[in-house]
């Protein structure tokens, strides 16, 4: 089956995956690779919504008082005398404190003129035996009657029912009018698509002392382009380019060439086609000491070409990409272009350590990240990934697998149906301290079937503490390179302080190769000064390693030794 028809195979379920993300509720959460992805699009303002459609408000209606069928409203009128309260003429005896001398009034006509009043003396009360009858209390007495303004009307009340004596006003309320009914070009997030550009680059000279003194010169560029909509329901899906050139003379990429050891002397590299030695290199290093050297010095390579889709339940990528292995791979920290490993540059042209579980490097393949897990519940964040990569030939700056069509003098093991998976687990303490451990693995298959050849295996560890300026860090890798007897194992160690815009950095990292017998140690320090945008930095690269050669017709251990004071400046955009 062709690499083209095994990738349509997992095109289906990449579809029918997204459609079902769409039709899900989306709380977004956040992602854990910063440094290596743009912002998600929980992350960003959510979409507009449509106004709602107007209502008009609804009008009160009060409810009314109905009083007892037996009672008998009292009619007003205005005193002809002030403080002036008005009764029927069956009304009488009524008392009112606060009257002068506590007196009464009674009306003598039914209210057919003007009213008149008479002050009528007060008579004897009998008094009361009881022990509390000695003045009246407070629920004896009725409250004192106030005054109605002039000209306003009479309106009983006497059993406390509610007077609504204005009726009731709504807010005034201003008319919207209704929003166009939407499209499915707006409803796909079409007509509001968003555009990323941005990039970085570093370029650095030093004075190299390797096999006498001399200059080297390097510089390293990458930059990323993606255009993305987001749909109503937040969900993000676009597309994604991103390419990388470098100009490195000493190194020419990670794929180094040995010292010369050709496959037909005893302790080279080799394995057998048609019976006759040929020229071996492993898949993870890609060391090789016979043959052509295949690199250049200035080298271009499109390294990510890929369609995307981002949710609340995780990230899901189809095309050129980087692993997931790669992508939960934790390196030594540095403030450098160069480090303890994986560096994008190299000053000396023998940096032979590598940590990252490039097992699949960018090459076509099928993606999952999910979202930081449990952070808030248990107090650890957790994170995975896993990807799937019908083969593992891509060539770019530092990674490049080819057909071994290409350069028969040299065989690589054909990798293909690779399954990569990556965990990370963060946890950060009320002290401020930072911890972040993470894991991964890759598995492949072997297909040329040549003897010395194997299946793919590679392991990868790492972790990270911080405190307030200070992180430090280490990372582990080991591969059985693709080979039956030709592990590769790295590991390395770094601290950097930073307590302002100058920093400071220390690194060291060891690796062995036991297909060409190769063990590399190599150093760094440096310090480094940001100025926003652009950093500049200065420091020291010394690497040691040994290797197997042919000279003078004795296969033996060469030794290769370099030191590089170098100065270099870097910039993002």
């Amino acid at each position: 089956m062709s690499a083209l028809s095994r990738l349509s195979t997992y095109v289906g379920p990449v579809l029918v995956l997204s459609i079902g993300a769409v039709t899900m509720a989306s709380a977004q959460s956040a992602s854990p690779f910063a440094t290596k992805k743009k912002k998600q699009a929980w992350e960003t303002a959510p979409a507009q919504q449509p106004a709602p459609a107007y209502a008009p408000a609804q009008t009160y209606t009060a409810p009314s008082y109905t009083p007892p069928a037996d009672y008998t409203p009292p009619v007003y009128a205005p005193p002809a005398t002030p403080n002036y309260v008005s009764q029927p003429a069956e009304s009488s005896g009524a008392y009112f404190p606060g009257r002068p001398n506590g007196g009464q009034y009674k009306v003598q006509s039914d209210f057919a003129g003007a009213a008149q009043a008479q002050a009528v003396p007060p008579q004897p009360q009998p008094q009361s035996q009881s022990p509390f009858s000695s003045s009246k209390k407070a629920w004896e007495t009725a409250p004192a009657p106030q005054s109605a303004p002039q000209g306003t009307p009479y309106q009983p009340n006497p059993y406390g029912a509610p007077n609504y004596t204005q009726p009731y006003q709504s807010a005034p309320q201003t008319y919207q009018q209704p929003a166009p009914r939407r499209g499915w070009k707006d409803k796909l997030g079409l007509g509001r698509l968003a555009t990323l550009f941005q990039g970085k680059g570093r370029v650095g000279v030093a004075a190299l002392d390797k096999d006498g003194w001399s200059e080297a010169f390097v510089a390293d560029a990458d930059v990323m382009a993606e255009v993305s909509a987001v749909t109503d329901g937040g969900l993000e899906y676009g597309i994604n380019l991103g390419a990388r050139a470098q100009y490195d003379k000493n190194r020419r990429g990670f794929a180094t060439r040995l010292p010369d050891c050709p496959p037909t002397e005893f302790g080279c590299a080799s394995v057998l086609v048609a019976g006759v030695p040929t020229a071996l290199r492993g898949h993870t290093t890609q060391f090789y000491s016979f043959g052509p050297d295949e690199a250049k010095e200035t080298q271009v390579a499109i390294e990510s070409a890929h369609l995307f889709l981002r949710s609340a339940y995780g990230d899901v990528t189809i095309g050129r990409d980087d692993g997931a292995a790669y992508l939960f791979s934790l390196g030594a920290p540095t403030l450098l272009a160069v480090g303890a490993s994986n560096s994008p540059v190299d000053y000396t042209g023998l940096d032979s350590v590598k940590t990252v579980n490039d097992a699949s490097g960018f090459s076509e393949k099928l993606t999952y990240t999910s979202p930081r897990l449990l952070g808030d519940t248990v107090g650890v964040g957790v994170q995975f990934g896993a990807s799937y990569a019908p083969n593992a030939r891509a060539c770019g700056v530092d990674y490049c697998v080819r057909s071994n069509d290409r350069n028969p003098s040299v065989i690589n093991p054909e990798i293909e149906d690779i399954m990569e998976v990556g965990l990370s687990l963060d946890r950060t303490f009320d002290s401020g301290l930072k911890v972040e451990a993470t894991g991964t693995y890759a598995r492949g298959s072997e297909q040329s079937g040549l003897a010395g050849l194997d299946d793919l295996s590679a392991y990868n560890a790492g972790v990270e503490v911080s405190l307030a300026d200070w992180t430090l860090g280490g990372s582990w890798l080991k591969s059985n390179n693709g080979l039956l007897d030709g592990d590769y194992e790295a590991w390395d160690t770094g601290l950097t302080w930073k307590p302002s815009a100058l920093g400071f950095t220390l690194g060291f990292g060891q690796a062995t190769d036991a297909s060409v017998n190769l063990k590399s140690n190599q150093a760094v320090f440096g310090v480094t000064y940001d100025f926003d945008k652009f950093t500049v930095g200065t420091g020291v690269q010394h690497i040691q390693r040994k290797s197997t050669a042919l000279n003078a017709g004795i296969v033996e251990i060469e030794k290769q030794e370099a030191t590089a004071l170098f100065i270099e400046g870097g910039f993002k955009f």
